[in-house]
């Protein structure tokens, strides 16, 4: 039996098969026409970049895409990420962007509200890749982020889980940050490998010691924080009292340090401490804000070190 007397749904099942991970995902669709038509949507539906030639080929071309894509991930092995990766993401999203502007001329009677549309709607945004301190290009992370609309968004290192290493280094958590504040739709965040702008002793800037975690975001269910250091509990507690910020649920940072991975993890009661030192708050506001850390805000323990801090905590939660 040929491929083209299969049932048209086990054939695409063999074909989102084939281009999962396919570093050369054109291979599969130059077979025949066929699996032209059928796995031009697939891979432009849920777009993964696993090289930096992928990413650069993809944003260089200048057709529209067959299907605006619900999903876009990066992954580059430690070591690889090249210092103008956000340009070439920020590239390939505004081709995204050029479809969805198409496909609204197309469906619209008024073709001149094609130009309003300013971000690209995603179900996921996952980035696996290194920033680095010297990149001169890091602006792009702001750039790039901000073409997005994800309703969940995960950046992490691209090193296994026991070495702590941070691939998110300050100067771009920082424009990470900004690009945040420009999402509405952003319910579930996971950030790993990474480093804030900021200690407990508000050195360095622009993040003042007590500012919240992360900017408004009305929508916001879930945080996942792993792995990260120079995070002041206080950030954690003034993003829990932040007006407006009552979708969310929980809240996990899992091995993060106030300073350095050489002193003690964050516990929880850090967090309820840092209550206490906000300002402008009443009594009865701090007691309430307390008992929204204890049924939101979870801490753990997962990787352990050799020396150092807290060592003799179990593994779990940190209370």
């Amino acid at each position: 039996m040929s491929f083209s007397q299969l049932p048209v749904e086990l054939l695409q099942l063999i074909i989102a098969f084939s281009l999962t991970g396919n570093p050369k995902p054109s291979d599969v669709l130059c077979i025949s026409r066929v699996f032209l038509e059928l796995g031009q949507p697939l891979l432009h539906g849920r777009l993964q970049f696993r090289s930096i030639q992928q990413l650069i080929l993809f944003s260089k071309t200048t057709s529209t895409l067959s299907c605006l894509p619900k999903e876009l991930s990066v992954t580059l092995a430690g070591g690889s990420a090249d210092f103008e990766v956000f340009k070439y993401l920020a590239a390939a999203l505004e081709r995204c962007r050029n479809t969805l502007r198409a496909s609204d001329k197309l469906h619209e009677d008024g073709p001149d509200n094609a130009g309003e549309v300013t971000q690209v709607p995603l179900q996921l945004l996952s980035l696996r890749l290194h920033s680095h301190t010297n990149n001169p290009h890091l602006g792009y992370v702001y750039k790039a982020l901000s073409i997005a609309n994800p309703k969940t968004f995960v950046w992490m290192g691209p090193d296994p889980e026991h070495h702590f290493s941070t691939a998110i280094v300050p100067s771009a958590t920082y424009h990470l940050i900004r690009a945040l504040s420009t999402w509405t739709a952003v319910e579930h965040i996971t950030l790993t490998n990474l480093s804030f702008p900021s200690d407990a002793l508000g050195r360095h800037t622009p993040f003042a010691h007590d500012a919240p975690l992360l900017p408004a975001l009305p929508s916001l269910r879930t945080v996942y924080v792993g792995q990260a250091t120079l995070l002041p509990p206080a950030a954690v507690a003034a993003l829990l009292a932040r007006p407006g910020q009552d979708a969310l649920v929980r809240v996990r940072l899992v091995d993060a340090y106030a300073l350095s991975i050489w002193g003690p993890r964050i516990r929880r009661r850090d967090v309820e401490d840092a209550v206490g030192a906000l300002p402008g708050l009443s009594d009865a506001q701090r007691a309430a804000l307390v008992d929204r850390v204890r049924r939101i805000v979870s801490c753990e323990k997962k990787t352990g070190r050799l020396a150092g801090g807290d060592e003799e905590d179990a593994m779990g939660v940190l209370d």
